[in-house]
């Protein structure tokens, strides 16, 4: 596992309190679910760019033919 770094962040005060009624009672923590969401939106992000790419090689092949 990885070094933790931390980070500060500016959260709405009524968000956050409605976020830590609910995940208190599936006991996660805010920094376990922030990361998670963090890697979904890596993944997410990676998959629009691979998508991309293959549209550019489609285009370019075609423009090719």
């Amino acid at each position: 596992m990885s070094a933790v770094r931390r980070q500060n962040m500016n959260i709405d005060p009524q968000v956050f309190e409605d976020f830590c009624n609910y995940a208190a009672k599936k006991d996660i923590k805010i920094s376990t679910w922030v990361t998670i969401k963090m890697k979904e939106f890596i993944e997410e992000e990676k998959g629009m760019e691979e998508l991309k790419e293959n549209r550019k090689r489609i285009e370019i092949n075609n423009v090719l033919r």
